[in-house]
């Protein structure tokens, strides 16, 4: 899209299957520039593009072209509204971004923003890499093109600007990018980044290192520092969001925002949809969650379920430890340990860590997947009935590094998925958290077989419920092939576990073979019962298509759900006192029929504060 803006002007986006733009501009025109984009590899099989006379723009078509159209225009204002909230820690910096997506809100067009924090180098690529040894140390950084939202990892040195200004010209038509490519010294680097979808070249200085928290150490930085500076309490979160609003209002492409007493019926509670957070814990007793702490209740009562594999504090549950965070001195990582155990035994329950070549731990100096791999195989062998990783920084940086499947969260979940190994990951930042404990001991307990406690009342509408998790990774030496390890957790409608099913196999492209997803609903189990199935994270290719015709096929009512966690906008709440606050947990703002955004986190904490979640039709 960026060559059509750059060439004829006006706004272009890929939304919808087909290209909108506010540009008119003569087909003979676009044949021409056609011809000269078929030499590049991407674009060679781009026979015409061709208006379609008879298209009107849906809502959401509308809000995501004023987002990523009309709205980019202004990037440069917006980006001087965050500047300020920039915080500098010797050779890293924290930054703010922001993002901007487009919704049909009640049947109207409407642009969510969202503010959020990344870690970067101080210095430019080109600067950086003056300080190694070697260019070659440069392969697997990861790397943002500079004031423009595009990130990849350096897979190659491709040489250096002399031997390549001439082919880097030939392909860029942007004008400041030209620019900057004209006046590179001829003995600058030139390096190959890849994306999930393609690969690129670029001069060094084009590019800044992004900086995960498991690299802070070798810049000589306290990652509880840069953890906390990455944090925007709510009323500076909300006067950063009000104020690029003001610029969207200023250019006549925003109206106000949607709000509780102009849109009563689009503002949720529990209530207001039927729903009563009541559970069932041992001895058939109820556990009421409004204002409780559930594990009072498994104090009390007991869980509603043991795992056969632990009748007993005698048959300890065997954790495998992970330790990528050597920040956290040992002293604490024991005390956190002893609080750990002191809470399961409180349950009847007791663990016990493995060992591997006399070591309790496996620890990690830096954060990588190959080193997480190395780690992962070593536990392995000891046979652990969950592995524990313990992380730098918290939950909420690791979900914006690059894509959702590449932070080191999603990384560790995929190694272990292939071995069949239930995992926790827990971060540094909640160590001394209560609330963080009892979820982590009710993490431990569920995926280790026992059930804590299931639904007061089953789900009117479902027999089953299936959760779908499908973690991929890159195949190194077949191009285009990645291996993907599918996992479906099936639940009955009370929300008690019935069991996994784990498929792994290679594939190529993006999507799951229709034959793959049909071997995680087998006919025995799910001949025609009413399935209500989440997907952590969006279907994608032909999946949804596959799952609809399976259950055809088997008599079956697939209702599909994706769950969406990364980049939801969040919901703000203005207290009696008009201070800005975090809306209650429970709280929802309806989108649509179909779609519903959802505050998850605990009043006060600073986690992400919404996850989307739409039914696929």
């Amino acid at each position: 899209m960026y060559r059509l803006r750059n060439k004829f002007g006006g706004n272009w986006i890929w939304c919808g299957g087909q290209i909108v733009t506010d540009k008119i501009v003569p087909d003979d025109t676009i044949k021409e520039f056609l011809k000269q984009l078929w030499t590049e590899e991407p674009l060679k099989d781009v026979q015409s593009i061709t208006p379609n006379p008879t298209w009107e723009p849906s809502a959401w078509e509308q809000g995501d072209f004023a987002a990523r159209g009309l709205l980019a225009n202004y990037q440069t204002e917006i980006r001087r509204v965050l500047e300020p909230k920039r915080q500098n820690f010797g050779k890293v910096r924290t930054d703010r971004d922001y993002a901007l997506r487009g919704w049909a809100v009640n049947n109207e067009p409407a642009v969510s923003i969202a503010v959020s924090s990344n870690i970067f180098h101080t210095q430019l690529l080109h600067e950086f890499a003056a300080t190694l040894k070697s260019p070659q140390e440069l392969i697997g950084i990861m790397v943002a093109v500079d004031k423009k939202d595009f990130k990849g990892t350096i897979i190659e040195i491709t040489g250096n600007v002399r031997e390549m200004r001439e082919w880097l010209l030939s392909k860029s038509s942007d004008e400041m990018t030209r620019n900057l490519i004209s006046h590179a010294p001829d003995d600058e680097l030139t390096v190959k980044i890849e994306t999930r979808t393609s690969q690129y070249i670029y001069i060094a200085s084009m590019l800044r290192p992004v900086v995960r928290m498991g690299d802070l150490k070798k810049f000589g930085v306290d990652p509880r520092q840069v953890s906390k500076a990455l944090r925007l309490d709510p009323p500076i979160r909300y006067s950063l969001v009000r104020e690029i609003a003001a610029i969207g209002k200023k250019h006549g492409i925003l109206a106000d925002s949607f709000e509780s007493r102009s849109l009563p019926q689009a503002f949720l509670s529990s209530s207001d949809v039927g729903f009563m957070p009541e559970l069932r814990v041992g001895n058939n007793q109820i556990h009421h969650g409004e204002g409780q702490r559930i594990y009072r209740s498994l104090e009390k009562y007991g869980v509603f379920k043991r795992s056969s594999a632990f009748p007993d504090k005698n048959h300890p549950i065997k954790i495998g430890i992970v330790n990528a965070s050597p920040q956290v001195a040992q002293q604490a990582l024991m005390t956190f340990l002893r609080e750990l155990k002191a809470a399961l035994e409180k349950l009847n329950f007791s663990i016990q860590s493995v060992e591997v070549n006399g070591q309790r731990q496996q620890k990690i100096e830096i954060l990588s997947r190959a080193n997480l791999e190395n780690a992962v195989n070593c536990l392995e062998s000891a046979k652990p009935d969950i592995l524990l990783a313990l992380f730098p920084g918290s939950a909420r940086y690791d979900e914006w590094e690059d894509d959702e499947e590449d932070s080191m969260y999603h990384v560790f979940k995929s190694l272990t998925m292939r071995y069949g190994l239930p995992s926790q990951v827990i971060y540094e930042d909640t160590f001394s958290e209560q609330y963080a404990m009892d979820n982590i001991v009710l993490g431990i307990l569920a995926k280790t077989g026992n059930v804590p406690f299931v639904l007061a009342k089953p789900l009117p509408y479902a027999d089953i419920v299936v959760g779908i998790d499908i973690a991929r990774r890159a195949k190194q030496k077949l191009s285009g092939t990645v291996n993907a390890t599918a996992i479906a957790r099936i639940y009955f409608s009370d929300g008690q576990f019935l069991r996994y099913i784990i498929h792994d196999a290679p594939i190529e492209g993006e999507t799951i073979p229709s034959s793959i997803l049909r071997s995680l609903f087998p006919l025995k189990e799910f001949q025609g019962k009413r399935v209500v199935i989440h997907r952590d994270g969006q279907f994608r290719g032909g999946e949804r298509a596959a799952l609809k015709e399976w259950a055809k096929q088997i008599r079956a009512e697939f209702h599909l759900v994706e769950v969406i966690k990364s980049g939801a906008p969040r919901l703000y709440q203005s207290t009696a006192t008009s201070a800005i606050d975090r809306p209650p947990k429970g709280s929802a703002f309806k989108v649509s029929d179909t779609e519903v955004l959802c505050c998850k986190d605990r009043l006060g904490r600073d986690t992400p504060s919404g996850v989307c979640c739409r039914p696929v039709l």
